[in-house]
């Protein structure tokens, strides 16, 4: 047996439970709709119907009163199947309306779920412990997803999943220290010598230097090696003779180099045996000794030496025996004058003002060693 559906079914039709209570309130309800559902035999035509819309062009059988129907138990009978049948419809209806919400929810997280894991797992330099709660985080909202039948609720993944990768982040490395001053580290490089008194020698000349402590018998206790520009520092015992003198080009301390001389607080520089460096020492609270002029460029050729670096030395009076001794005896009297700096061996006999040899009771004395 076939089954024919007619009709325009732009109209909507009921399929509620109380729609096939009984075929009277059924018969009822599609005749004052205008429209009907036909379940017989129809004349000529051997097959049943379904109308949903308005009336049919010929009248169904099963369009008879209710006391017609009682008495015609084949109608009964036929009644029976119509509802099983429509049963049977709206299960099938209901069931293809699930199985596309279902379909079209299935797709709709299909096609989230690829980016989001792909973005979790493209993440760099994430810590283990943020890939999986990145993971969890995107698996969560698909396992809560409502039934298909309801509707469907964007995924968000919870705060805490969002606040992971920012919490176990990297902290930003510290910032690069800044580069030394090198003009600081040369000046605290060197160090020589022993005891509680401390000289703090510059070297101001244009070359470097070596600058030796000697003992009352010239003995070499100490040395110190200076660049342009770099100090350093010679320390010495107290109650002790001494002096410091600069070596030459090639490192060897010439009897005839200039002198800063201590005992006992006593500090003086002197140029009796020779000049080859400008010897100045201040403690800073007035005490002074020695000068800062460079003089040996504008000296003769024929009270100068040179050393292997063109450097001169300038010849000092000493006991006066040479020629050369008297001229640059002089020589260094008349640019300096004997009171800062001792030209000659009795120069500490000369009144106040004019004598060489100075006292002081710090501990500390800057120093100064310049060309000559």
């Amino acid at each position: 047996m076939s089954t024919k559906v007619s009709g325009p079914v732009d109209q909507l039709f009921g399929l509620h439970n109380s729609d096939f209570g009984s075929p009277q309130e059924r018969l009822t309800d599609q005749r004052q709709a205008g429209g009907g559902i036909d379940f017989g035999t129809s004349p000529g035509a051997g097959a049943q119907s379904v109308n949903f819309g308005g009336p049919s062009p010929h009248n169904s059988d099963s369009r008879v009163n209710a006391s017609a129907r009682a008495a015609n138990p084949t109608d009964q009978d036929l009644a029976a199947s119509v509802r099983n049948l429509v049963e049977q419809i709206m299960q099938a209806l209901a069931q293809f309306m699930q199985q596309s919400r279902s379909d079209t929810g299935a797709s709709s997280q299909g096609s989230g779920s690829p980016q989001g894991k792909s973005a979790a797992v493209s993440a760099p330099a994430q810590p283990i412990a943020t890939n999986a709660g990145s993971q969890q985080a995107a698996a969560t909202p698909s396992a809560a997803q409502p039934s298909s039948a309801g509707p469907q609720v964007a995924s968000t993944p919870p705060a805490d999943a969002q606040a992971a990768p920012q919490a176990t982040a990297a902290p930003a490395p510290a910032p690069a220290p800044a580069p030394a001053d090198k003009s600081t580290a040369v000046g605290d490089a060197a160090s020589a010598g022993s005891g509680p008194y401390s000289l703090n020698i510059t070297n101001t000349q244009d070359h470097a230097i070596k600058i030796g402590q000697f003992d009352k018998n010239e003995k070499l206790v100490g040395e110190l090696s200076l660049e342009p520009g770099q100090k350093g520092t010679m320390k010495y015992e107290a109650d002790t003779t001494g002096l410091l003198k600069q070596a030459d080009a090639d490192g060897n301390y010439k009897p005839d180099a200039s002198r800063l001389e201590f005992y006992n607080g006593f500090i003086n520089t002197s140029d009796i045996d020779g000049r080859n460096a400008a010897i100045h020492a201040t403690d800073g609270k007035g005490f002074e000794v020695g000068d800062k002029q460079s003089i040996a460029d504008k000296a003769p050729d024929s009270i100068t030496s040179l050393d292997s670096a063109g450097d001169k030395t300038i010849a000092g009076w000493y006991d006066g025996s040479t020629e050369k001794m008297k001229q640059g005896g002089d020589f260094l009297t008349n640019e300096l004058g004997t009171g800062m700096t001792y030209q000659h061996p009795n120069d500490d006999t000369l009144g106040q003002g004019s004598n060489p040899m100075r006292h002081t009771d710090s501990m500390s004395l800057d120093v100064v060693f310049g060309k000559a």
